[in-house]
Formats: C-alpha cells, sequence, structure tokens
C-alpha cells in the first residue's frame, strides 16, 4: 500500500468517523434509549377462564416500550371488588426481547376487577394507559334452597346459613392468607 493511498484510507476513515465525535453523550444517550417517544405499556389481561380461584394470588405482568429503563416507576391503580386498589411495581427485569418486564401478583378478585396503569415518563409527566376489566363468569354464592313444606324447615335454614358463612369465612381467608404472602414478600425486598 503505497503512500498516497494511506492517506486517503486514513482520511475517510476520520470522515465517517467524524459525526460520533462530534455527537453529544445526551444525543448518543438519546439514541439507545429509543429517542423521544413517550413509554407506553403492553399488557394482556387474564382470560376469564384462567382468573384464579378467589383468595388465590393473581400474577399482572407489563411490558414497557419505547425504553430500556427497568427502574422505571409504573403503578397498578383501579378497582377491585368496589375497593380503590394502587400498586407500585417493583424493580423489573429484561425480559428475551431487551424489554423492561415489571410482575406483581395480587388475590384474585371476588366478581370484577377493572384498572389501568400510570406510567412515570422521562419529563416527569404522568400517562396512563387503556382500562382493563377482569369479571368472572359468575359469583360463588354458597345457599342451599329449604322448601317451605321440607319437616324441620327452620332448622334445616339455620344450618344452610352456617355453611353459607363458613364457605364464605373460607374464602375471605384464603383471600387473607395471600394478602399476608404478598406483604411478606415486600418485607423481605425491602430488607434486601
Amino acid at each position: 500500500m503505497n503512500y498516497r493511498s494511506r492517506i486517503q484510507l486514513f482520511f475517510a476513515i476520520a470522515y465517517l468517523s467524524l459525526p460520533a465525535f462530534l455527537a453529544s453523550p445526551s444525543y448518543a444517550q438519546q439514541q439507545d434509549d429509543t429517542g423521544n417517544l413517550p413509554i407506553t405499556v403492553a399488557h394482556q389481561p387474564p382470560r376469564v377462564d384462567a382468573i384464579p380461584a378467589i383468595g388465590t394470588l393473581m400474577p399482572i405482568q407489563v411490558e414497557l416500550r419505547n425504553t430500556f429503563d427497568i427502574e422505571s416507576k409504573i403503578r397498578l391503580v383501579g378497582s377491585k371488588d368496589g375497593r380503590f386498589i394502587d400498586i407500585a411495581f417493583p424493580r423489573g427485569a429484561l425480559n428475551s426481547a431487551d424489554q423492561p418486564t415489571f410482575k406483581i401478583e395480587i388475590p384474585s378478585p371476588v366478581a370484577a376487577m377493572t384498572y389501568q396503569f400510570v406510567i412515570h415518563q422521562r419529563d416527569g409527566s404522568l400517562s396512563a394507559s387503556e382500562r382493563f376489566v377482569i369479571k368472572r363468569r359468575c359469583i360463588q354464592n354458597y345457599t342451599v334452597a329449604v322448601p317451605e313444606d321440607a319437616p324441620n324447615a327452620e332448622f334445616r335454614r339455620e344450618v344452610s346459613s352456617l355453611v353459607s358463612q363458613a364457605k364464605n369465612l373460607e374464602r375471605d381467608t384464603a383471600s387473607l392468607e395471600s394478602s399476608l404472602r404478598l406483604l411478606e414478600q415486600i418485607k423481605s425486598s425491602l430488607a434486601n
């Protein structure tokens, strides 16, 4: 390779790499973090037939788009069985497609749950996702029908009422135990 071709090669390399040297660090960061696009949510709510039994934990998973930040702030806000819920997601992780994925587990609803996600944008503003609805096909009611003309009808009504109350208490106890497990997980993650 002669002297002239070496100089041409040097100038060609310098010319092609000049934009990278002149680019500001903020420009390079924006290119790496998908630019100025707003952060959006990708979420698939559980199918009706996949809703876990009442009181057991139901996983909720969210993927964020237009960012690679696994420490983005995201909240689940809504109503579960008529009670307001507001849950902050813990730190996420990158999935196989390099999308930040956030997961929580909450006790499944008795009847219905409506929720949406609130995302903290890079500029400090908040945005909300679409609203999602989970509704069971039927609500579990434990009642026993006692005919009026049955012998000992009053006694049978009292027993059926006690059976109904016991089943409802079992359901409530399972829900409280799931909530307790969730609180223990939060406590252990805060201790670390």
